[in-house]
């Protein structure tokens, strides 16, 4: 048996099942974490994480769990507050116990981070849809074989178009078939919007309440958002009032400005030795 089985302390379903907001196709993530072997932490092994592509699971070591979480990553959050689990031991369940030190207005503003990014994309892939970039015509050769550019804007232009076509082209190889389904019928992507919906609500209530609310009470909302009942432009304006709404509630937040990074540790070594060393 491997270590990310043998030691594996806590995992849980992750992702669309864990959301409340799975589909007939929604796949089953989970996501996991382990105690890394005894010569990761005190020899010359490295582990971190383990993914199994198969299965949609990845199973992390403790401490970069702990780092992770302590950075606000919204994954590693939502795993130490979903009720969604799958298995649990006395380690797992000191972890989860202990998950209030890692929140923060950090935690808060990742989450806000993840959602803008999901809209820049959701707007990049739009204008691919709406207006495909053509492929850029190189300038003839000089004597010398290279290309002839009038000037250095003209180089720097050439560049940007090409990096941008060959994004465009990669898109169109790689992009799942559902989802150009959605962008066909809607004129985007409505599953990156629900998911950018979901990110930002999710922020503003962490900030509010202090509250990590991984199954959706607004899931029949955001299901709505799946199916299409913002136009393209409603969604832009919605999630732009919502990140400015995050940045005027971050002053007010009853949450920490940072983690506390000195008990996250604490309980790392705690978890650890206890596991390696009972009784010590």
């Amino acid at each position: 048996m491997n270590v990310w089985e043998q030691q594996l302390i806590l995992k849980v379903r992750a992702g669309s099942q864990a959301y409340g907001l799975a589909g007939p196709h929604s796949d089953e993530d989970s996501r996991g974490v382990c105690i890394p072997p005894k010569q990761a932490l005190l020899g010359l092994q490295t582990f971190e994480q383990h993914e199994d592509a198969k299965s949609d699971h990845v199973v992390f070591g403790l401490p970069k769990f702990i780092r992770l979480a302590l950075e606000g990553n919204p994954n590693l959050i939502e795993t130490l507050f979903t009720e969604d689990v799958l298995f649990i031991n006395e380690y797992g369940q000191r972890l989860v116990e202990n998950r209030e030190i890692f929140l923060s207005r950090k935690v808060a503003e990742r989450f806000g981070h993840y959602a803008i990014s999901q809209l820049k994309r959701l707007e990049n892939h739009h204008r691919w849809w709406a207006h495909p970039p053509q492929q850029p015509v190189p300038p003839a050769l000089n004597a010398q074989g290279k290309a002839d550019f009038p000037n250095q804007q003209a180089r720097l232009a050439f560049d940007q178009a090409t990096k941008e076509w060959n994004h465009y082209q990669r898109w169109l190889r790689e992009r799942n078939s559902a989802r150009a389904e959605l962008e066909r019928q809607f004129g985007y992507d409505t599953k990156h919007a629900m998911h950018l919906c979901r990110l930002l609500k999710m922020g503003e209530e962490i900030l509010g309440t202090g509250q990590v609310l991984v199954r959706r009470p607004d899931a029949d909302w955001l299901k709505g958002v799946r199916q299409g009942s913002f136009r393209y432009e409603e969604l832009l304006s919605w999630a732009r009032a919502r990140e400015e709404g995050l940045r005027q509630m971050r002053e007010a937040s009853p949450l920490p400005e940072e983690p506390d990074t000195s008990r996250a540790e604490q309980l790392l070594m705690e978890i650890q030795e206890s596991y390696f060393w009972p009784g010590s």
